[in-house]
């Protein structure tokens, strides 16, 4: 893992050409700074408004004061900058009109699939380009890096055996299989991939299913394994990441997303070494580069069956196997209403998988948590932090060796994977766990 400054580090960006305001933003990195610190910069005398997104500390008012009293001279002014015209950018998922916008305004900062930007005079957001760009808010966390007040949490030890159960090895083996395959939506390599997730699923023991719907005339399938509860069957966590992929040409979609969807087997065979007290549903999703369609689908079927009531929680993996360099962070998204949820997350990681940063954001978007969210289910992403710096995102070279290029995709992979059986056990009832022999657990 990199080493950093354990200084708050300065950021300066020149913006030629854009409006001059009387109220300049400044901007700090924070990657390292106590949560007593962050919040003293953002009460400073001085400080109109502040935003926090990720490793960054935006601060507007009265800034050469604020820097002077509070003696900040590693901050600096972002010159040009009109605050009122900083927004927030869903990078990587754009198209048609979205794709021609993606280049207005200049980049400050990315986390994840967001970019924080500034408009140049004359720039404006089209309207037929919805749900891409939002005016940052205020005196808000968009993006925040958890700082835990105490030390992480001893592991339970009724929770640390299923964790123990991840093998990152056997998880990359299978983004290998699944990428040997071309899984474009229409195409012929995801029937194959379909069938050979319906094996996996049935060697771990659980209840298959293969339900279909339909998208542009044609047919196409989600891949369902239920594992019923033992006291509480009616209790249900669905576990979920799409199998289809896109590219030009080959789409292999290693990182994306066969390793959100090998994610989903390796938790179900963590998860079928033990009898939990609710019912786990694995979910393999098609559709989803289309736009949701596959998530969408199986909302609807718990709708209309009278089983949405009976999901109390929802985890997406989409993007979990790489690292630009070795940071291995992890983004938790949902939307403002479950933000304990992700918070819980990211106290488990720190217990159960400590080498894994957690970024925290409450602005969902483009990935299948978002159907459940909607249906007003608990839901959330978990992706690496680096999605959309991945040089192969959408390509035909989007595979196992270029996903693994430094190496990182066993350590981020497995890290995640961790965090999250960890949260599935606790979800799952891992309190009152018996093993799948019958001995007690």
């Amino acid at each position: 893992m990199r080493l950093r400054t354990a200084s708050i580090l300065a950021v300066l960006i020149g913006f030629g050409g854009m409006h001059a305001a009387a109220a300049q933003p400044v901007m700090a990195r924070i990657d390292l700074a106590s949560p007593q610190t962050v919040q003293a910069l953002k009460t400073a005398p001085g400080v109109a408004w502040w935003a926090e997104f990720g490793d960054h500390l935006l601060l507007v008012g009265d800034t050469p004061r604020l820097l002077s009293q509070r003696g900040l001279a590693p901050m600096r002014m972002l010159d040009g900058v009109d605050p009122a015209r900083l927004y927030l950018h869903a990078d990587g998922c754009a198209h048609g009109a979205a794709a021609a916008h993606r280049e207005l305004g200049v980049a400050l900062a990315r986390v994840g699939h967001w970019e924080l930007r500034a408009l140049r005079d004359g720039e404006t957001i089209a309207a037929d380009d919805p749900g891409h760009w939002q005016p940052l808010p205020r005196n808000r966390t968009t993006i925040g890096r958890y700082r835990p007040d105490g030390a992480a949490a001893t592991p339970d030890p009724l929770v640390a055996p299923l964790v123990a159960a991840i093998d990152a090895e056997r998880w990359y083996g299978d983004v290998e299989t699944l990428a040997g395959w071309d899984r474009n939506s229409f195409g012929s390599g995801i029937l194959a991939a379909r069938d050979w997730l319906s094996e996996r699923f049935s060697a771990t023991g659980l209840q298959v299913t293969q339900p279909s719907f339909t998208l542009q005339g044609r047919t196409l399938h989600n891949v369902v394994g239920t594992w019923t509860g033992s006291a509480e069957p009616d209790d249900w966590i669905v576990v979920g990441g799409h199998y289809d992929a896109i590219g030009s040409g080959f789409a292999p979609g290693a990182d994306d997303n066969a390793s959100g969807c090998a994610g989903v087997l390796e938790l179900a065979r963590a998860a079928t070494a033990f009898r939990p007290r609710r019912t786990i549903v694995f979910v393999c999703y098609s559709g989803e580069e289309q736009g949701l369609h596959g998530s969408a689908a199986h909302v609807a079927a718990l709708r209309a069956s009278g089983d949405l009531d009976k999901v109390s929680a929802m985890i997406n993996m989409d993007m979990i196997g790489y690292s630009r360099d070795g940071q291995l962070d992890v983004l938790l998204e949902t939307n403002s209403q479950n933000r304990a949820y992700i918070e819980r997350f990211a106290a488990v990681a720190a217990t159960y998988a400590p080498e894994l940063g957690t970024l925290l954001s409450t602005n969902p978007y483009g990935s299948d948590h978002i159907p459940y969210l909607q249906a007003g289910v608990r839901a959330l992403l978990t992706i690496q932090g680096d999605d959309t710096n991945y040089p192969h995102y959408h390509a035909s070279t989007d595979t196992p060796s270029n996903m693994d290029a430094g190496g990182w995709s066993r350590p981020i992979g497995g890290a995640i994977l961790r965090m999250n059986a960890a949260m599935l056990a606790e979800l799952a009832g891992a309190g009152d766990r018996i093993f799948a022999d019958g001995a007690g657990g």
